[in-house]
């Protein structure tokens, strides 16, 4: 049995998929006529069995996850909790496939359109590191070597750096300029080929659209009319007061 194991993983080796803590994530699988999902690390659980199209999913699995009724018969995580990560394995029919899916907790950046922006991420990088990646969602958008330098990913040629010196400082923090709508989502750092995280790991990027002259003097007039109709429903309140105020008076006075 654990000679077909490492027969199963040199064949097909694991498939990494990333999600956002309490976003939802599908893990696909393949198909056949009996089909098992298993967590495997960091524990040891059945989470679904499936027969003939018929899925049945364990107890403490039942609030999270459901087998969606497809070919591949992917496991659909509803809302990912940060304890789903972990390794997953699907057997179909004898044949096994391994998913490692990573749950992150990204810190929130927000910038506004064809601003500069810097993600903060610190590693060591004493001991025979050699490279650094920022991943922008799943593609690359830096690739650092220190022999080749700095390779941009595609669309952000001449608008990504690190820090200046600060590969050997241990900062490797990324900095855009000229931000573009295209370049909101999720940021990851990574040293050592992808294999450590850097420290924060992980960014999201809200990119504010910019306005034009025109649009900025209609915000300033539609704020200008708001604060306009504040004043005058203040003024119109302190004024029924004012007449309630008379009122009492005078009674109190008759």
């Amino acid at each position: 049995m654990k000679t077909y194991w490492i027969l199963a993983l040199f064949l097909t080796g694991v498939s990494s998929i990333t999600v956002v803590l309490y976003q939802p994530a599908s893990l696909p699988c393949c198909s056949g006529e009996k089909v098992v999902w298993r967590k495997t690390f960091p524990i040891e659980a059945t989470v679904a069995e499936c027969l003939k199209q018929k899925c049945i999913i364990k107890d403490l699995f039942q609030e999270r996850f459901s087998v969606k009724r497809e070919k591949n018969h992917p496991l659909f995580l509803k809302a990912a909790k940060y304890n789903d990560l972990g390794q997953y394995e699907c057997s179909c029919d004898g044949f096994i496939k391994l998913i490692k899916l990573d749950v992150v907790v990204p810190m929130n950046m927000t910038v506004e359109e064809l601003g500069n922006v810097t993600l903060p991420c610190y590693a060591d990088t004493q001991s025979g590191v050699r490279d650094v990646t920022w991943l922008h969602n799943e593609q690359r958008a830096l690739h650092y070597t220190t022999n080749r330098a700095s390779i941009p990913g595609l669309g952000y040629e001449e608008r990504v750096s690190l820090t200046e010196d600060g590969f050997r400082d241990g900062d490797v923090s990324l900095t855009i300029t000229g931000v573009h709508q295209t370049d909101a989502g999720l940021y990851r750092c990574f040293v050592r080929d992808e294999t450590d995280r850097g420290y924060p790991h992980a960014y999201m990027l809200h990119v504010i659209k910019k306005l034009t002259g025109a649009e900025e003097d209609q915000n300033e007039r539609t704020c200008g009319e708001k604060r306009t109709r504040i004043g005058l429903i203040f003024s119109f309140l302190l004024f029924i007061c004012f007449l309630i105020l008379l009122l009492f008076c005078c009674k109190k006075a008759a």
